[in-house]
Parts: structure tokens; sequence; C-alpha cells
């Protein structure tokens, strides 16, 4: 891995985000930006939940409704609003690197050439590899598909989109953005790849249905989305991989996502009960063998695809 990924150029002009911690310990230096990220991810938390509360609030007082917050976190229009407040996350990583940190923006992989051509790019290989898993479930027998026949909440579906988006991104900048990019500052690159990993698998850790396997997988992508994001360079073809990821599972295959909510979907996809470790029950795909199998082999083709340079551009 050392030779194929390498910080790309724009991201080492992060400046040593170490001036409180005057060690060179490598170990006393992963526990620190563990904490870090600890720490940014949890203060993110709080402040979606707030913010997620405060605007549900709004609308149900808006509506005439009396509502606990448990019952308006149970209302189908709640999900995009829960997706959509998850862009806390992205300002305060961002702010945390650029005000903290003294990193600039470009050191996050907010790049200005090319977003859109890399957007596209990162929605169609979210599609097909997550499709590239249904197909494997599909072909061993764990799992079948049917079109769903449910009238389709069309603005609803829509305002999902646009929060996978905005939730997706919140990840990639919190795991790969921020602490990936400190991790390799003082760490080599395939142990910031493997913390920062294990940190996002963390953070699903109360999710319902949660499985070693499950575990394992969650570990898997976070590799698999470090990888890209060092070949790249940019944040923002990590971010629709990441999004759409989310989205074909939970709104077109209509599969739980990480154990959680699923939302209006195209398709109907029933898992085969004697078939879990393919399948991954009630986590959903990400728990089982299928996603692990795309998952290694996303990541081997990722570190070893001749078209992208070992410099993080993509080549043109």
């Amino acid at each position: 891995m050392t030779n194929q990924i390498k910080m790309p150029e724009a991201v080492l002009q992060a400046k040593d985000t170490y001036h409180l911690l005057k060690v060179k310990n490598k170990a006393a230096i992963a526990i620190f930006e563990c904490l870090l990220f600890i720490g940014v991810f949890y203060s993110g938390a709080v402040a979606h939940g707030m913010g997620a509360g405060l605007l549900a609030g709004i609308i149900s007082g808006f509506s005439g409704g009396k509502m606990t917050i448990m019952e308006l976190a149970q209302q189908d229009w709640f999900m995009p609003i829960d997706l959509c407040t998850r862009i806390v996350y992205t300002l305060l990583a961002t702010l945390v690197a650029v005000f903290y940190q003294k990193r600039k923006l470009i050191t996050l992989g907010y790049t200005k050439k090319g977003i859109v051509k890399q957007y596209l790019i990162g929605i169609i290989a979210g599609l097909a590899i997550f499709s590239a898993a249904v197909g494997i479930a599909a072909v061993t027998g764990s799992a079948s598909l049917s079109i769903n026949h449910e009238a389709l909440n069309v603005p609803l579906f829509l305002a999902i989109i646009a929060g996978w988006c905005i939730q997706g991104m919140s990840e990639e900048v919190v795991c790969r953005s921020f602490t990936l990019v400190s991790m390799t500052r003082k760490l080599p690159v395939p142990v910031a790849v493997i913390l920062s990993s294990l940190a996002f698998a963390s953070i699903h850790l109360g999710n319902s249905g949660i499985s070693p396997l499950a575990f394992v997988n969650l570990t898997l992508f976070g590799i698999f989305a470090g990888v890209v994001f060092l070949r790249t360079g940019n944040i923002w073809l990590v971010s629709a991989i990441h999004s759409v990821w989310n989205f074909a599972q939970g709104n077109i295959y209509g599969i739980l996502v990480s154990g959680g909510f699923t939302g209006p979907h195209l398709l109907t996809t029933s898992f085969n009960a004697g078939k879990t470790l393919i399948n991954g029950g009630d986590f959903g795909l990400e728990g089982g063998l299928a996603v692990t199998a795309v998952l290694v082999i996303g990541t081997l083709l990722t570190i070893f695809f001749p078209s992208l340079k070992k410099d993080g551009a993509i080549k043109e």
C-alpha cells in the first residue's frame, strides 16, 4: 500500500497539527488523534440532535401537532430533517481543521477543479459497487428482489436524496478529510487508514443489529473510502460514493441502512433467513459477506487502478 497510496500534494500542505502535543511517540499521537476525533464527532452529534429536534418541533408546531420527541422521530418527514441537519458535522470538522489545526481548505479535499465530474464518477461507482453486492446476494439465493407497488411520495423521496448527499459528505469529512489527513501527518499511511476506518466503524456500534461481521465490513468501507480519498485528493468523489451507497441501499433496494431506516423505496429486497451470513440479516446487507467481497475487490482495484496518478490527481 505504501508504494501505491501516498498523500496527495494538496493534502501534504496541511501544517503540523500537534502544537499542543510535544511528543514523538507514535502511540501517544494515535491516542491523541482518536480523542480529537471523538471530541469532534460527539460535539457534532449533540449539535445535530439539537438542530434536528428543534426543526422537527417547529414543523410540528406549525402543523398544530403536539407530539413527543419520540413521536416526532417516527414521522416519515423526520428522516430528511435528520439527514440534512448532519451538515453540522461537516461545518464543525472544517472549522476545527482551519482554526485549530491551521489547515487550508484544500487539505480537507475541497478542491475546485472538476467537482461535478468527480461527483458524477462517485455516483456511478457507488451505485455499481452496492448493486454488485445485491447481485451476489441474489445469485447465492440469500436475497430476492421485487418491485415495490406502494405509492411513492415523490417530495419525500427527493428530500431524502438531498439528505443522503449531506449525510454521506458529513461522515467523509469527519473521518477522511479531518481524521485521516490529521493522522497521516505523523503516522504511516496504512496505520492512519486503519485507525480512521476503525473510528468510522465505531460510530455505528450503537446501531440496531450490529454484529462482528458488520463491524468488519464498516471498517472495510472505511479503508476503501480512505484509499479512494488518498488516490484522488478530493472529497467530492468519495462523498458521492458514500451517499449513493446509502441511497441505493435504502431507497432503491429497500434494505436497512446500517441497521437503520430506509424510507420510501423503489424495490423491495427480501432476505433468506437461512443465509444471514451472506445477506447480513437484521443489520442489512452491510452485515454480510456479499458486501465484504465487493469492498475487498473495490479496495484492491482502487489501489492498483492504473489510470489514477500516484500524486492523487485523477488522470484527465
